[in-house]
């Protein structure tokens, strides 16, 4: 009876020091998770959310993508039909900007050109200064057909002036393109 009596105290005695082993291994454990990083859940949330919109960035970025080319064969075609060549553009514009205040019956001024270095798309910018004078009638339907020309142009300013007779002077700003390849 004392060896049953022995073998169960060592039985417990085996139980308990598993029991031990078992918690010091826990406490281990514990001790690795909290020394470990730590994401709470409204950085998870917030992460979450920064995915699903970096996502959505990406998958706008691929259709952007896969438009690119259509946009490159519409930007060519801009570019050759409403950019005059630098050798041509000049006399273009003058010709154009005369025939526009003829048609208008106005009468006009000469045209000043001031031209910048050109971009790395092969553009240059022309600053375009000219004045034409007539009635009112005719400065409207001059910039009726200005906005409805062929050529490309940009307003910058306008500014009136009275002229002799009762017609009115008009000071004209504008800009446009020519391409140099």
């Amino acid at each position: 009876m004392k060896q049953i009596i022995r073998h169960r105290n060592n039985i417990i005695r085996g139980v308990i020091a598993i029991i031990l082993l078992a918690d010091a291994a826990l406490l281990g454990v514990q001790w690795k998770l909290n020394s470990s990083p730590h994401v709470q859940t409204g950085d998870l949330n917030r992460l979450a959310s920064l995915e699903k919109q970096y996502r959505a960035d990406n998958t706008r970025l691929e259709r952007f993508k896969a438009e690119l080319p259509v946009d490159e064969k519409q930007w060519d075609e801009f570019f050759t039909s409403h950019f005059h060549p630098v050798g041509a553009g000049y006399s273009a514009i003058s010709q154009d900007l005369g025939e526009l205040s003829l048609s208008a019956g106005l009468h006009s001024d000469t045209i000043s050109f001031h031209q910048h270095t050109p971009d790395a798309r092969g553009l240059m910018q022309v600053d375009i200064a000219t004045a034409v004078d007539g009635n009112y009638d005719s400065l409207v339907q001059f910039l009726n057909k200005l906005e409805h020309s062929e050529n490309f142009y940009v307003l910058d300013s306008l500014s009136l002036a009275s002229a002799t007779e009762g017609r009115v002077r008009l000071n004209v700003q504008l800009r446009t393109y020519f391409r140099t390849t």
